[in-house]
């Protein structure tokens, strides 16, 4: 009886220790099946990273470049400096650096954009930059502001923090409360400024901070002030093209947030897509958020399955948890992969449907900034562009809907037109409205490049060659016509032959010449059938200056309507 409890004890351990045996088998396979996935994904990580590794220098020098000396420009210049001039450089001298380098995801990334734009700064590439500028320069911001972009959106990145922190050096007080910002490490921000920055702040610009006995201290005026590592100051002006001295540009980060024609188009496309299909734009909004999400589960399991090898002892095979981690990481890294495959087809989906609406941001684009041309009739004709986007947001609300997006996107674009037109001529003199509605339709044509931008600038300013040529053939064209007639001919085919022609027939040009209206009948020798309306009138201003005003009426109605010469009368009820 001994020897048979004795002997079923040893089988009870061998089957005990076989069935130990049969489990750290089944973990060491799940352990053996992570590892294998994982090694292919690490290695293919460390290769990327010595490759990345290498091509930092380059990357660095064009980063720390950009965040040195391009925040003045605007940003046609900066991207021509950044493409052609720099990168070609660096790499003619062979200095290593990225193929696909992306100022945007070298110094920020999807997320933090999404949450300046929640903010309430534009997403457009030229908006970015300067979000970048703003945050990562280490010399404070001094933004050149006219829109108004800036300011409003480091009101709202600041929030309640700014709360009687917003000054100018007109006001008394704005060095006590600079002090505090200074000493409990608040933000401060210089609203509206102009070109004149009071000395009494050099040294918090220069951060000229000092340290005794571990206490970090500046000297504002003549006392000692803590210094708060967390403390921020901005400035903002809505100067457009301020001339501050070396001395300021060497103290402060200037970056200039004015916007541009395509940077605008690229803003208000957001507006237009968040009317018009606000699923779409929430749609991509949770794409980044999710993308960001899953980004950063994954790279807490490779942390945590990291330090559970680093730190393991004993037998690998007993750590059950170490399995379980790497076993989610594993399950989180496939759907990682899938989640970003259909992420990126799905960001495909959404720019196409996007790009439809596109006519409505560039036509709005254009119709702001033959508004904001105005400025140069009378300083008086200045537009905001928050009033602007009053008016463009209306005209998405009231134009009539159509389930076809071609459709809807004409009807946009027409009501939109007609609109900033009114808008705009509701502040403008009497005498100020038809040159507003030439200067609107020449844009407009422009952008659609209908417009031939030489004979345009003939039309505006006319033969500016200081060469007088010869005298006019016959005594009915003037001195001045005659001059403008011979820079004409070489600017369009069509018109080269004018004088060859007027010698063939001077009395069909003479009659037509002598017409009280000669915008109104046909131009002698075919030119009416030969020519387009814009070159008519340019032959109008060559002969008869005096009707151009006429001509200029029937340019607008042929390209636009007859409403845009037909300012309207105010309603202050509408």
């Amino acid at each position: 009886r001994e020897s048979l409890a004795k002997q079923t004890a040893e089988k009870e351990a061998l089957k005990a220790e076989a069935d130990k045996m049969a489990a750290l088998l089944a973990i060491a396979e799940r352990l053996i099946s992570g590892l294998s996935s994982e090694r292919e994904r690490w290695t293919n990580d460390i290769a990327s990273l010595k490759e990345n590794r290498v091509k930092l220098d380059g990357d660095c020098l064009l980063s720390s470049a950009f965040l040195s000396y391009l925040g003045a420009f605007n940003f046609a210049y900066r991207e021509n400096l950044v493409d052609e001039v720099w990168m070609k450089d660096i790499k003619e001298k062979g200095i290593p650096m990225s193929e696909t380098y992306s100022l945007k995801y070298m110094l920020t990334d999807d997320v933090e954009i999404s949450n300046w734009g929640a903010e309430g700064l534009p997403s457009d590439d030229l908006s970015v930059q300067n979000g970048i500028l703003t945050t990562r320069a280490s010399r404070w911001p001094l933004c050149i502001d006219p829109q108004m972009q800036a300011v409003t959106w480091i009101k709202k990145k600041e929030g309640k923090e700014l709360t009687d922190r917003i000054k100018s050096f007109n006001d008394s007080d704005f060095l006590k409360f600079l002090e505090l910002s200074v000493n409990y490490g608040f933000p401060f921000l210089f609203e509206n400024i102009d070109e004149y920055i009071d000395p009494v702040i050099a040294p918090i610009l220069d951060k000229d901070v000092k340290t005794v006995n571990n206490r970090s201290f500046i000297k504002l005026g003549d006392k000692e002030v803590d210094w708060d590592p967390s403390f921020r100051m901005y400035f903002t002006t809505k100067l457009s093209n301020p001339h501050y001295s070396p001395e300021v540009f060497g103290q402060t980060m200037v970056i200039n947030y004015s916007v541009t024609e395509s940077g605008l188009a690229a803003q208000l496309l957001n507006v237009v897509v968040k009317h018009e299909r606000p699923d779409l734009e929430e749609q991509r909004e949770n794409l980044v958020t999710e993308l960001s999400e899953n980004k950063s589960l994954l790279k807490k399991c490779e942390d945590t399955l990291l330090r559970e090898l680093a730190y393991a002892t004993g037998n690998l095979l007993e750590n059950e948890e170490l399995v379980l981690t790497l076993e989610k990481t594993k399950a989180t890294a496939v759907d990682i992969a899938a989640k970003i495959e259909v992420a990126n087809q799905t960001a495909k989906d959404i720019a196409t449907t996007r790009e439809g609406y596109n006519p409505i941001a560039i036509r709005g684009s254009v119709l702001y900034f033959s508004m904001a041309g105005l400025s140069v009739l009378n300083i008086m004709y200045e537009y905001a562009l928050s009033a602007f986007l009053q008016v463009f947001h209306l005209s998405l609300e009231r134009s009539k809907k159509d389930s076809s997006i071609d459709s809807r996107v004409m009807n946009v674009i027409d009501h939109l037109t007609l609109s900033v037109y009114n808008y705009t001529c509701t502040g403008l003199f009497e005498r100020h409205k038809l040159l507003f509605s030439f200067q609107m339709t020449c844009m407009i044509l422009r952008q659609a490049g209908e417009l031939n931008l030489d004979l345009f600038d003939f039309f505006i300013k006319g033969n500016t060659s200081i060469d007088k040529g010869s005298a006019p053939p016959y005594p009915w064209i003037s001195d001045a016509g005659w001059h403008d007639l011979n820079r004409l001919m070489t600017l369009d085919e069509t018109l080269q032959s004018v004088e060859e022609d007027i010698n063939k027939d001077p009395k069909a040009w003479q009659d037509w010449y002598d017409l009280d209206a000669p915008e109104s009948v046909d131009f002698p020798m075919g030119y009416s059938e030969k020519c387009g309306i814009f070159q008519k009138i340019s032959l109008l201003r060559v002969f008869r200056p005096d009707r151009v005003t006429v001509g200029a009426q029937q340019f607008i109605i042929e390209m636009m309507s007859d409403k845009y010469v037909q300012p309207p009368v105010l309603n202050f009820m509408k």
